[in-house]
């Protein structure tokens, strides 16, 4: 029954689908009755809504997705800490995996079709059918495709694998992933502020024509004959310039720095030698980790960089190479992350120290990256408020001329 659903497209995929497409065709005709105030032919309103869309749509579309995995991670931190609850009072991790599986699926029964709860409902299932733990958190890191649900599925099976004390390791593993994903809460609460005001304003200018147009038809009338439509194309193309560029710098903004990400890379690593293993698996399981979670398209361009070059050094190890060896392209890196070299200089200074304690120098390095994270974006609000001004300009003078030509034409 559930694949006739899903077939039918009412199953939480299909669901999923629709609701991309309604909001596709909602902005496609917004965008097309954002064209009409600048012009009247079709052939132009068909063009304008067709640049509106290219242009602005897919950062919006974006935009959601990025709020859609927020809302995953905020729900994470409250998964991590009910599952380590469980695991402190005795349970099995299969045993509060399915207590919290069964609480999470019952409230979502008749449910909306969201990812979380068809994944968690997946893996009730699972256990019930006594699929081994590792194989069932790997699939739910499969249908989340969340870089840390990925990290925490490839923890278990290490844990697994080497016979390390699996609540032990998950414990420990939750509580330096809750810390990542309060970093990341951390970080957008800081744009927040910034970001609506950014909507306001790239808003502001299609409101005041829109104004201009119900409030004055007779003032407005010459921009829509003769050269009148020309300064219409100018100032509908200023606008959507403006608006493109917030749109831009807002979503490079609520990008992970590169730093964080490799703050997340250095706590898994630190997990993964925690759970047993050596350090070039470590590293092995861990980039791999940050590779799958770029390929479910969780990462920026800065992660992919980044993902590549730590590949790169797991990929060495895996053919042989001396693994101190294998760290040097990192430290002769050009254009690479500054942690990456205080990665492999941190590794290799403690491995002529006798290569003690490395996890914990690790996560204390990982909680420092992600500091200073912070304290980065709380001390960039001055420059972002500087590359802001441009869009601003370009908003404050399509609103001149808009205002100014229809006179200056009747003169």
């Amino acid at each position: 029954m559930a694949e006739m659903a899903k077939k039918a497209g009412r199953g939480p995929a299909g669901r999923e689908t629709l609701g991309a497409g309604a909001l596709r065709l909602l902005s496609a005709l917004a965008a097309a009755g954002a064209a009409a105030l600048y012009f009247r032919s079709f052939a132009l309103i068909l063009a304008g809504a067709a640049l509106v869309y290219r242009m602005i749509v897919p950062l919006i579309l974006k935009q959601r997705e990025g709020r859609a995995r927020t809302r995953l991670r905020r729900d994470m931190i409250l998964w991590l800490e009910e599952l380590s609850m469980g695991l402190k009072a005795g349970k099995s991790l299969a045993t509060a995996t399915r207590d919290l599986a069964a609480r999470l699926t019952a409230g979502a029964a008749g449910g909306r079709g969201d990812r979380a709860a068809e994944g968690w409902r997946r893996c009730l299932g699972m256990i019930h059918l006594h699929y081994p733990i590792g194989q069932v958190y790997r699939e739910l890191a499969g249908r989340l495709a969340l870089p840390e649900m990925l990290a925490l599925a490839s923890l278990i099976g290490s844990a697994v694998k080497t016979g390390a004390n699996l609540p032990y390791v998950f414990i420990r593993s939750a509580t330096g992933m809750r810390e990542q994903l309060e970093s990341r809460e951390a970080l957008e609460s800081a744009l927040a502020a910034r970001r609506l005001e950014g909507y306001l304003l790239a808003a502001a200018p299609a409101l005041y024509t829109a104004c201009l147009r119900l409030a004055t038809p007779a003032y407005m009338a010459p921009l829509y004959s003769g050269g009148g439509r020309y300064i219409a194309m100018v100032v509908f193309g200023l606008q959507l310039a403006g608006c493109r560029m917030f749109f831009h710098l807002l979503i490079r903004e609520g990008e992970d720095p590169p730093e964080l990400v490799l703050a997340g890379f250095q706590e898994e690593l630190a997990l993964q030698l925690q759970a047993g293993l050596s350090l070039p698996e470590a590293w092995q399981q861990a980039a791999g980790s940050m590779a799958d979670g770029g390929a479910a398209g969780s990462g920026g361009k800065g992660e992919a960089g980044l993902a590549g070059s730590l590949a790169h050094v797991a990929g060495q190890a895996a053919v042989g190479t001396p693994f101190g060896k294998a760290l040097e392209c990192l430290m002769t890196e050009k254009g690479g992350a500054p942690g990456l070299r205080r990665l492999a200089e941190l590794i290799r200074q403690n491995y002529q120290s006798g290569g003690g304690a490395l996890s914990e120098l690790l996560s204390l390095e990982a909680k420092e990256a992600r500091q200073r994270c912070l304290l980065d974006r709380q001390a960039g609000d001055a420059k972002r408020g500087t590359l802001l001004l441009f869009p601003m300009v370009l908003l404050l003078l399509s609103a001149l001329v808009l205002t100014a030509a229809p006179a200056l034409m009747s003169i």
